[in-house]
């Protein structure tokens, strides 16, 4: 296998990967043919500050100061606690930079957009958002559950009838914010997904994610990592974007570390489209072929935080394992599975069976069990985390202390040389075979 090493009397490597806020180490025998397989990365921005500043005010794409004329209210959109996004550094510069252009403090407004996931409380937000912004101006979560909270926008094509927060109403501009990076069925995170899952009611977002699964013999071929073209759940989103007051985007691209390598500012869905581009050319890697294992880290809290945002890295990197192979996921899981009707899913019920009730019935979290059914049943699937082994089991997933307890495991029923690919940070990585 091209770009693989090891064997042939190589001695055994010793391999560091991303775990919670830490790393854990492990031995990898020489027997084991592997590549490590990461996203290239730009350099962290020189001066967040200047570049980020300069961009706001000079970006022709038009620029923040152009949308702020004579605008007295503004909206700023940013994610929840599970993304990356860099907020500590870009949100003080954002909001002094609107103090610049002439609103007041009273006429700025923070919504934090959690789509789908529960609010997490004022004092989890003071640990990812700057203390500066939180005690200058007001900032509130969004609740999908709030009826009260939402108003009608209109209806897609598609049949999405489309409520969002009332806030985005209530205002002359929405700045959305966040970071671009994969998603397994919506192509990329960023843009058009903080308004649409990010502040829209309940039903709106099962309507729209529902469109993944068309009918009871799998997901549309179009769902799926890094693409866009076709994808009608990304098309349904892009449909909502003009159904708020005037919007303007700023998105980071960030590192393992979460610093800053690049920020795109814009037009909504151009600048969006801009971003997705740059980062794919950073995230994509190409194998050869398909490899015996896969061993892959999500990259590190928050992107292992739970569970369900483990799944991520679980399936960005099945491409390029071979079909009945095996997978060695690394993610602490601190915050637990991540749903409390997330197990439920696996209790007794058969790939076709949960295929049709979520046709019928469509959750999210359903989406996910039935996307990690999928994938157990090609591949056997390990987990090392902090999660207790029954709950782990329960899953299908196969509970281990160590990659080396289970890399052990592995080469003793294989019986041959293997060859594996390691991933450092599934979650933001793209594996492709060579001439597909």
């Amino acid at each position: 296998m091209a770009s693989l090493y090891g064997a042939g009397g190589m001695a055994d490597r010793t391999i560091n990967l991303p775990f919670g806020t830490g790393k854990v180490e492990f031995r990898l025998p020489a027997r084991i043919r592997a590549c490590v397989l990461a996203p290239k990365h730009g350099e962290p921005l020189k001066s967040p500050s200047e570049e980020i500043t300069s961009l706001l005010r000079n970006s022709s794409r038009p620029s923040l100061e152009s949308f702020c004329r004579g605008v007295k209210r503004a909206l700023i959109v940013v994610s929840d606690r599970t993304r990356v996004t860099g907020v500590k550094v870009y949100l003080p510069l954002l909001t002094d930079f609107l103090l610049d252009c002439g609103l007041n403090e009273d006429g700025i407004e923070i919504l934090v957009a959690t789509g789908m996931h529960t609010p997490a409380g004022m004092q989890t937000l003071a640990e990812f958002l700057p203390a500066e912004v939180l005690g200058r101006f007001r900032v509130s979560e969004h609740d999908c559950n709030l009826q009260h909270a939402h108003c009608r926008a209109g209806r897609t094509t598609r049949g999405t009838e489309v409520y969002l927060n009332k806030k985005s109403f209530e205002t002359e501009l929405v700045i959305i914010t966040g970071s671009i990076g994969l998603h397994y069925f919506a192509g990329y995170r960023g843009g058009r997904k903080s308004i649409l899952p990010g502040i829209a009611a309940f039903e709106t977002i099962c309507s729209n994610h529902r469109l993944t699964i068309p009918g009871d013999k799998g997901f549309h071929p179009a769902c799926r990592n890094g693409s866009l073209r076709g994808n009608p759940v990304h098309e349904d989103m892009v449909e909502a974007l003009p159904m708020i007051p005037r919007s303007f985007l700023f998105n980071t691209i960030t590192d393992v570390s979460g610093n800053i390598v690049n920020v795109f500012a814009g037009d909504s869905v151009e600048a969006h489209l801009r971003g997705c581009d740059w980062f794919r050319k950073e995230a994509e890697v190409v194998a050869d072929e398909k490899a015996d294992c896969v061993i892959v880290s999500c990259g590190g809290y928050p992107r292992d935080s739970t569970l369900i945002q483990a799944h991520k890295a679980m399936e960005n990197v099945s491409p390029v394992l071979k079909e009945g192979g095996s997978m060695i996921v690394l993610a602490e899981c601190k915050h637990g599975v991540g749903s409390n009707t997330f197990m439920s899913w696996f209790e007794g019920k058969s790939l076709p069976h949960v295929r049709q009730k979520l046709v019928s019935n469509y959750t999210l979290h359903g989406h996910t069990a039935l996307s990690m059914m999928e994938k157990l049943s090609r591949f056997r699937m390990y987990l090392v985390s902090v999660l207790k082994d029954d709950v782990v089991a329960s899953t299908g997933l196969v509970p281990t202390t160590s990659a080396e307890k289970a890399l052990e495991e592995i080469s003793s029923k294989s019986g041959r040389e293997l060859s594996a690919f390691v991933f450092p940070e599934g979650s933001e990585t793209l594996p492709v075979l060579r001439g597909e």
